[in-house]
């Protein structure tokens, strides 16, 4: 037995599909209650609530992609920028450290360009990565404990967001093709400095 179905039956049943999907998609309400926890909620919530956030969503599941509370406003007060390189294994312990922890944070490589160079030199003072800074306190030289530290005071959460964010990678200078760093100055650059 053959079963054939009209076109016009499909549209309707492609019709029938998009409502309940449609119908399935719900507005989910995200604030702040006068105790500072976060609230979501289907409802809207009470009047004159500030800093309501509101999502479509879909399904059983809530996009966030976002910082919690208390690191966005870390990061407003104490932005983090990592200065490295390909140094070796005190890079690759801050990169994983940082990624880790979920801190927000902008990769500066100084050995790419003249132009971050510079501002490596000129932001730190020094030759030897890696280096972070936390707002205007810097540490030079990868110590676990001590970045810890000054990610603490810095106000960052010692756990790791559900979604950890990307870091962000300074690109200044780098179209220009001809603005290669000079080969003495990326040596000095991915001079590491001892464990401390």
């Amino acid at each position: 037995m053959k079963m054939c179905v009209s076109l016009p039956a499909i549209s309707a049943i492609a019709l029938s599909l998009a409502l309940v999907s449609s119908a399935s998609a719900q507005q989910v309400y995200r604030w702040v209650d006068a105790s500072g926890r976060v609230q979501y909620s289907d409802q809207p919530p009470p009047a004159g609530t500030k800093g309501v956030e509101e999502k479509n969503v879909s399904g059983s599941s809530i996009q966030n992609n976002e910082l919690s509370l208390v690191a966005q406003d870390a990061q407003k007060k104490n932005p983090v920028t990592v200065y490295l390189s390909e140094c070796g294994e005190s890079c690759d312990a801050a990169k994983a450290y940082l990624n880790k922890r979920g801190i927000p944070h902008t990769v500066v490589d100084p050995t790419r360009t003249i132009e971050l160079n510079k501002k490596f030199k000129e932001e730190t003072g020094g030759t030897v990565v890696p280096v972070i800074k936390i707002g205007e306190k810097r540490l030079s030289g990868w110590s676990e404990s001590a970045w810890s530290g000054a990610l603490d005071a810095a106000g960052y959460p010692k756990t790791p967001p559900f979604s950890k964010p990307k870091p962000v990678e300074d690109r200044a200078g780098m179209d220009a093709p001809a603005s290669k760093a000079p080969a003495a100055d990326a040596d000095k650059a991915k001079a590491t400095p001892a464990k401390g």
